[in-house]
């Protein structure tokens, strides 16, 4: 990623760092303090609308992590590949990147767009305003699951 600008480039160290923590929250390796500060790198009004359509606010998130610590066993990985910035402004950055995850001898692909919004409370200064993930089955010869 090239020629971006510092709104852009805490977008992406924010796109990979959240993942990180996904992997290890999922694997239950992190402790309760843990939780309180992924979440303050979503904005409030934060919505997701997930690989299956389904929307998802602030409120869903929370309660959908709470209850996913420790869902998955050894092997759980994330990698995040193809990072790009569509749309830079001087507080927010528009940003696309493709989501690979390896679970229980299964790899599956997501394309995600993500809009990041310069904020002094979160962790990395950015937070998260939204994201829409879109199943990639063209990378993948299984048809994913919902999650």
């Amino acid at each position: 990623m090239t020629g971006t600008g510092d709104i852009a480039a805490a977008a992406a160290r924010e796109i990979v760092a959240r993942h990180e923590f996904f992997v290890d929250w999922f694997a239950g390796r992190l402790e309760d303090s843990a939780f309180a500060a992924a979440l303050a790198a979503f904005d409030p009004d934060f919505h997701r609308i997930g690989p299956d359509g389904a929307l998802q606010d602030h409120n869903g998130l929370t309660a959908m992590l709470a209850a996913a610590r420790g869902r998955f066993a050894e092997g759980f990985a994330i990698a995040i590949e193809d990072v790009a910035v569509l749309r830079e402004t001087g507080d927010d950055a528009l940003m696309t990147y493709v989501e690979r995850q390896e679970h229980a001898g299964r790899t599956t692909f997501r394309r995600a767009g993500a809009l990041f919004s310069r904020n002094a409370d979160a962790p990395l200064g950015v937070a998260w305003r939204f994201v829409q993930e879109t199943w990639i089955n063209d990378r993948t010869d299984e048809q994913p699951a919902a999650e």
